[in-house]
């Protein structure tokens, strides 16, 4: 023990004699390989060079002056894709053992910021297993808690027309359950009308069915009703079971379809591959060959700019052109999927023949692709084959045959081919995206599963019976009639968008098909022209549509503008990216030649601006005066919105209601609506925190909330926000990272240290503790400052704490403490104890 110059006892602080030097212990901390985050986990940290864990410490490699050393084992290592095999030395220690990278990994080494709680590790690319960019070892998928889902959406409206009121109302409930890696769902819906014609109410039950990934396979197995793909055959309604490739198991590197990237380095090599002038890849090459197959896909395409630099500065340059069609897929990649079950419909126009259907696509070298398919049933076969190919500055293809033998309602059999041909191409010079432009032909007497399921050969495929705002009922669709006897025969789509730099940009549509036995044809054409002037954004979009059988096309021209307001608003910042009020207007040439024009006022209101709203007045020459006025919020149980609109012969209020609920081993937690997966928010004792970018979203008065969306098997960061923690609330944690499996609701637990934060002077024999003594509490540790005086916080009104000073019997010593009754209702409460 020294003294202080003041005559104070210290405490034995060699331990702090170097700057920056810790206390050991376990801490929470973001671990971060090769400077990209790898998870955040409570990490154990001991002293160096004394602690008797150090034997495989020499030498010691962390690049911090903490004076601590990192726990890593070789487990942990081996959770990082550290290659630990090819280091015998590191392979053959005892699990659990600590271990510093450096000793065993040349140039590895730790470095641990405490006061950003990130401990970096770096480990040499050589070190590492060869594994494809955004790899997460299927270890750390989660498959979330068991746990009972609900979500509901309701909404609804009264009108008041010309012809009479009327109302209509819809509610869809999805239900869930959640148990291990299994997902139950149930979705089903209601709708009713009510007006002078008449009432109806239904209730409609969509789907229910069971699933389950299978990892080993990078599979899903669905049991129930569902859909099957739509990438060889069209997509059908089923019920019954379905063994299918997830590509969403894959690393986003590994999915859709990107070239290989080959070239030759004389030296250890950097290579840079851009695409539109960005940089989307770069990595360092050995002499002599390389092979780049990890590449992301990119839907659209666009050549790629490969940039070799060697060692001594010279610089190889090369294009390798780029584009892609939904078919192809990697070298080796295999999609596949296995359906066998009943056509399922909600329309009671269908039959429900049982079929079994499987597809496959299967990526060879040379960028090309083989798929094909089999449907079977009672009235039904058919098989389909085809082939896609990157063809370089020529763009890519893809084609297949489909031969089909069907049994239409009446009787009448019938056997034909479909030929389709699918073509993209980006031309980067021009800033030219031919995005798809696809081709079918079908012979007379081929047909669709579908269409062999259909009980008649004529009719409308689904009821429609709703009222419209007049009162009177709505006309049905005409794209809902079908006739078997005029079947298709050819199509034709293409999508053309063009860049235009400064000048914005340009997109166009068309499809167009043509029947058998018909000379009338359905076409369909649309365009638009986008652009700023500063910060107004404008839109031109025209459009053409002629259904087969109608009378009159359907063709208008749409106007729109939108300007920011907040430079004239008080404390506005005509610079800023992020506005709360625009300006909008827009103009629109119907079909019979009218306008109509309408100008309003939008925006976001309350300080996360979770409360949006609009306004808005309008004027057709037809109808006259119209108006619009809606609100819409998001909160921590769920949405709610309204509105009112008015026209000459109408008015009409909206309503609608949309939440979530979810039954846990720790009770009930409303949220909003819920996705497809899901996290648990778990932050006891820490009420109404609220979600980094989660609109709306605070944890509940028990310090539960659910984020609402996930990426299925992707890193999902879940922050809190600290600034929303009142006077007596402290978290150990901030962030969690989560890898759900689809469907998952995985949680993020946050450990919240509820309590009073205290300033107290501490005594030992009648003198202030040593300066230094290590003061700890049930879940803190804090060190003594001058005078005795300790910062503590989470404490509760009384309880007791342990102080230290050094190794010796007489070196410590238990203060029992009593807190001021009105300390809850201080940001910071004093006090003084005694130590014995």
């Amino acid at each position: 023990m020294l003294d202080a110059n003041n005559g104070q006892p210290v405490a034995d602080l060699t331990r702090f004699e170097q700057p920056g030097t810790q206390l050991p212990g376990v801490y929470q901390v973001d671990i971060f390989l090769n400077g990209n985050q790898a998870s955040t986990r409570k990490m154990r940290f001991v002293s160096l060079p004394t602690a008797d864990v150090l034997q495989h410490f020499s030498p010691p490699s962390p690049h911090d002056n903490t004076g601590l050393m990192a726990c890593l084992t070789k487990a942990d290592l081996d959770l990082l894709e550290v290659n630990t095999p090819i280091f015998p030395a590191l392979a053959a220690l005892p699990q659990g053992t600590c271990v510093a990278p450096g000793a065993y990994i040349p140039q590895a080494f730790t470095a641990f910021d405490f006061q950003k709680m990130r401990l970096d590790i770096s480990i040499p690319q050589a070190a590492m297993k060869n594994l494809p960019q955004g790899w997460i070892p299927p270890e750390r998928w989660d498959e979330g808690v068991n746990a009972a889902l609900l979500s509901y959406r309701f909404n609804g409206s009264t009108n008041y027309g010309r012809y009479g009121n009327s109302s209509s109302n819809y509610l869809s409930l999805n239900s869930g359950l959640n148990l291990g890696a299994w997902r139950l769902r149930d979705n089903s819906n209601w709708t009713g009308y009510q007006s002078r014609l008449g009432n109806s109410s239904r209730w409609q039950h969509l789907e229910t069915y069971a699933q389950r990934t299978i990892i080993p396979l990078r599979s899903e197995l669905t049991l129930g009703d569902s859909f099957t793909g739509s990438d060889v055959f069209n997509s059908l309604s089923f019920r019954g079971a379905k063994l299918a490739s997830n590509d969403d198991m894959y690393p986003d590197t590994q999915r859709g379809f990107a070239p290989s990237v080959k070239g030759v380095a004389r030296s250890n090599a950097r290579v840079e591959i851009r695409q539109h002038g960005n940089i989307i890849y770069q990595t360092f090459v050995a002499p002599g060959a390389f092979d780049i197959n990890d590449l992301y896909s990119m839907s659209s395409g666009g050549d790629l700019d490969v940039t070799v630099t060697e060692a001594d500065g010279s610089v190889n340059h090369f294009l390798v052109p780029y584009s892609s069609v939904p078919m192809l897929q990697r070298d080796g990649h295999l999609r596949y999927a296995l359906t066998a079950g009943r056509y399922h419909s909600s329309s009671d126009r269908y039959s429900s023949p049982d079929f079994a259907q499987a597809t496959l696509l299967w990526g060879l070298p040379h960028n090309m692709t083989v798929y094909g398919g089999v449907q079977l049933a009672e009235r039904y076969q058919a098989a389909a084959l085809g082939a896609g190919m990157n063809m370089g500055d020529w763009g890519a293809i893809s084609a297949d045959v489909t031969q089909a033998d069907s049994t239409l309602s009446d009787g009448s059999k019938h056997q034909g081919q479909s030929v389709r041909f699918l073509y993209g191409r980006s031309l980067v010079s021009t800033g030219t995206t031919l995005q798809l432009a696809g081709y079918r032909y079908s012979t007379q007497g081929f047909h669709t599963l579908d269409e062999t399921a259909l009980k008649t050969m004529t009719g409308w495929r689904y009821d429609y019976d709703r009222v419209g705002l007049d009162g009177l009922p709505v006309k049905r669709p005409y794209s809902d009639y079908y006739n078997l006897y005029n079947s298709r025969r050819a199509s034709l789509e293409v999508n053309i968008s063009q860049t235009l730099g400064d000048f914005g940009s340009i997109y166009i549509t068309a499809t167009h098909q043509t029947y058998w036995n018909k000379s009338a044809a359905t076409h369909a054409l649309r365009g638009g022209y986008s652009n700023t002037f500063g910060q107004i954004s404008y839109n031109l979009s025209v459009s053409y549509n002629r259904i087969s059988g109608q009378p009159d096309a359907d063709k208008t021209v749409f106007l729109s503008m939108s300007v920011p307001m907040d430079a004239w608003l008080p404390h506005g910042d005509s610079t800023s990216q992020h506005h709360s009020m625009w300006a909008n207007f827009s103009t629109d040439r119907n079909s019979d030649g009218s306008f109509t024009h309408q100008a309003g006022l939008s925006g976001n209101a309350l300080a996360e601006n979770n409360l949006s709203w609009n306004v808005s007045q309008g004027y057709d020459r037809h109808g006259g005066n119209s108006g619009n006025v809606g609100l819409d919020y998001s909160g921590t149980y769920g949405n709610a919105s309204t509105g009112y609109s008015y026209g000459r012969d109408h008015r009409q209020i909206s309503y609608g209601l949309s939440g979530g609920a979810v039954l846990h081993r720790n009770g009930l937690t409303f949220g909003q609506y819920l996705g497809r997966t899901n996290v648990l928010v778990a932050a006891p004792g820490a009420n109404g925190i609220g979600i980094e970018n989660g609109t709306g979203l605070h944890t509940d008065w028990r310090g539960y909330t659910v984020v609402p969306y996930a990426s299925d098997y992707r890193e999902n960061r879940v922050a809190l926000d600290i600034n929303q923690l009142d006077d007596h609330t402290d978290l150990d944690n901030v962030v969690a990272n989560v890898v759900p499996t689809e469907g998952a609701m995985v949680r993020a637990d946050f450990k919240a240290r509820t309590g009073i934060r205290t300033l107290m002077t501490l005594t030992h024999n009648g003198q202030p503790l040593p300066f230094g003594s290590t003061i700890s509490s049930t879940d803190s540790v804090s060190l003594v400052g001058d005078d005795g005086v300790v910062y503590l916080t989470g404490l509760a009104l009384t309880g007791t704490l342990n102080a230290q000073w050094g190794e010796a019997a007489d070196q410590h010593c238990i203060a029992k403490y009593a807190l001021p009754e009105n300390a809850l209702q201080q940001s910071m409460a004093r006090t003084q104890a005694v130590c014995r």
